[in-house]
């Protein structure tokens, strides 16, 4: 027996794929609608989906786009019934991240037995290991978006440290992606020669990605972390596939804990895709109007996406020996707390980014790497916050040293 979720505003074929599904013990729930589709789709978990193309509403291709970048939609199989049966039609259903096409009318037959291959595929890739990576399937990383859209205020070299604290953290798997496609300088901060980069994918077609593909372009820093580097030359990054970098989303996220996505200073589709992935957005400030303006902008920007305020986390960085704008008055107009302010500290940060040795890796006991590592932990997964490490590593023992003089301090 599957769920199934049928999106399509004729009532006759409801009736037409009921028919057909019930005696074969599937529960067909239907929507009318795409936008109820996905709200429908996110209450029922099916196991496949159904959509038309024609909808009152949004297309099924932005249905399909939508629940694609849903990483509890990454892997249920999505099929187009529409009576659009032209090449261009067939391709876009494909690109927009549908398994399967069916042009109506249709036989229930043929629908049956498509359906049939689509969910024993499923039932094999719930169960099966993500190759050459030795996890369970039901591991799902917690994918910690960096973003700003004002540039030159630290939003890579903390997303760097952030993947490096992780990975020192906890010891699990951790990945860095570095989605600044046309200017990345996270292989630059890490001091790793570029190897291989996205542009590696390019002219690769989405749905030929998988997990040994994604495998074969990510690098390692010495600490353990993994990281996927940008194009070396802006024009290798205006080649890649957009879709592509999705699918790499969808297959990266069961092969690790943690995923620290550094963004673009922008709301492109690059941007929206890793945001709306994201389990928590770290929005960079500096404390001056031109980046508070920004950030306002950013801020409202989420609203209007429909991101819940608990799912931004806003970082103040002290970008300035002095003059800077004071935090109540920033939190006062942006009516959003600072959850971190990083104290001025350029000529460590300036070292740092010269010589490419990541603070919490090389100099993990200063003020600025002890934020940092703290904030790492407060956006590690409740889980591991909760429970001791059975070996703590020397990161978590310096963080729960700091917890617990902060606690003598405060009962003093």
């Amino acid at each position: 027996m599957a769920f199934i979720l049928l999106i399509d505003d004729e009532v006759i074929f409801h009736r037409m794929i009921e028919h057909a599904l019930k005696p074969m013990g599937h529960v067909v729930y239907t929507e009318m609608n795409g936008l109820q589709g996905l709200e429908a789709a996110r209450l029922v978990k099916p196991d496949l989906i159904i959509t038309d193309l024609n909808l009152p509403d949004i297309s099924g291709y932005e249905v399909t786009r939508r629940l694609r970048r849903d990483p509890l939609f990454a892997h249920v199989p999505i099929i187009v019934l529409t009576s659009h049966s032209g090449l261009q039609d067939k391709l876009g259903s494909f690109e927009s991240g549908a398994d399967d096409h069916i042009t109506k009318p249709f036989e229930p037959e043929e629908l049956i037995a498509r359906m049939g291959v689509l969910l024993r595929k499923r039932e094999l890739l719930r169960y099966a290991l993500p190759e050459g990576k030795g996890v369970a399937p039901e591991r799902q990383a917690r994918l910690i978006a960096v973003h700003s859209l004002r540039g030159g205020i630290g939003t890579s070299t903390l997303a760097v440290n952030l993947a490096i604290g992780l990975r020192s953290l906890w010891e699990m798997p951790t990945l860095l992606l570095d989605l600044v496609l046309m200017a990345g300088q996270a292989a630059l901060l890490l001091n790793q020669p570029l190897k291989r980069t996205w542009a590696d994918l390019t002219g690769v077609k989405s749905e030929e990605i998988d997990a040994e593909m994604i495998h074969s372009i990510v690098d390692q820093h010495p600490s353990g972390l993994e990281f996927i580097a940008a194009p070396t030359y802006p024009s290798e990054a205006e080649m890649l596939n957009e879709d592509a970098l999705s699918t790499a989303l969808n297959i990266t996220r069961p092969m690790y804990e943690y995923i620290v996505a550094d963004l673009p200073h922008d709301f492109g589709e690059v941007t929206l895709q890793a945001l709306d992935f994201a389990d928590v957005i770290v929005l960079i400030a500096a404390p001056e109007l031109s980046s508070i303006r920004a950030t306002a902008a950013a801020l409202d920007t989420y609203r209007k996406l429909g991101y819940p305020p608990d799912k931004i986390k806003l970082v103040l960085n002290n970008i300035f020996p002095r003059h800077g704008l004071p935090r109540e008055r920033i939190e006062t107009a942006l009516e959003k707390p600072i959850s971190l302010v990083l104290p001025y500290a350029q000529d460590i940060l300036v070292q740092a980014i010269n010589i490419g040795r990541p603070i919490l890796y090389h100099q993990p006991e200063t003020p600025f790497a002890s934020l940092v590592e703290d904030l790492t932990f407060f956006l590690s997964k409740e889980t591991h916050r909760k429970a001791k490490p059975e070996n703590p590593t020397p990161a978590w023992k310096r963080v729960y040293n700091r917890a617990m003089k902060a606690r003598r301090n405060r009962e003093k």
